[in-house]
């Protein structure tokens, strides 16, 4: 069986690669910018590099190459119970420092996990921008909606997006 190598950015407490390591994969690394989610991180993935730094200063030499990248970028921006500035908010900007990492490592694959608004940010302006930086970077554009309560025994009813691209499938594009 292969095992896939895993790197996470923007990670949290690590529960994206949690997901991916009860499915077998290894956690390689991950990037997480927040002090108290790192600690709670570190406490539960002991043999993972961690890397705590700002995503904007991230390099390809602080990085593994890994067949999947993670990324559940910050919501805040295109969620409704934030102020929806989209791109216009340095939260929202850093979905671009992903494009740069995807770009530089070029893994097999990567998900991406954010609030369901995403895909209608302003009137869909903001999904478009997504979809293109994800075709221009020779992945495909796989967007799917999930409700965790749905397909898990989490009791978590908020629906996320999910998108899913694989390297060198560009010409796949689902939306």
């Amino acid at each position: 069986m292969t095992v896939y190598k895993v790197g996470g950015l923007f990670s949290g407490v690590g529960g994206i690669e949690l997901a991916f390591k009860k499915a077998g994969c290894e956690i390689i690394w991950s990037n997480e910018i927040d002090k108290l989610a790192c600690e709670t991180y570190k406490l539960n993935n002991v043999s993972t590099k961690l890397i705590v730094k700002d995503i904007k200063i991230v390099q390809k030499s602080d990085l593994e190459y890994v067949d999947i990248i993670t990324a559940g970028f910050p919501c805040q921006p295109f969620s409704l119970a934030g102020h929806r500035r989209g791109f216009q908010d340095k939260r929202g900007q850093v979905f671009f420092d992903f494009i740069r990492i995807l770009k530089s490592l070029k893994p097999k694959a990567f998900l991406l996990e954010n609030v369901k608004t995403l895909a209608t940010h302003d009137n869909g302006r903001t999904f478009q921008i997504i979809k293109d930086s994800i075709l221009e970077s020779e992945y495909s554009f796989i967007p799917f909606i999930l409700k965790a309560s749905e397909y898990t025994h989490i009791p978590q009813g908020r629906e996320r997006i999910y998108i899913v691209g694989f390297k060198n499938e560009s010409d796949f594009c689902y939306s």
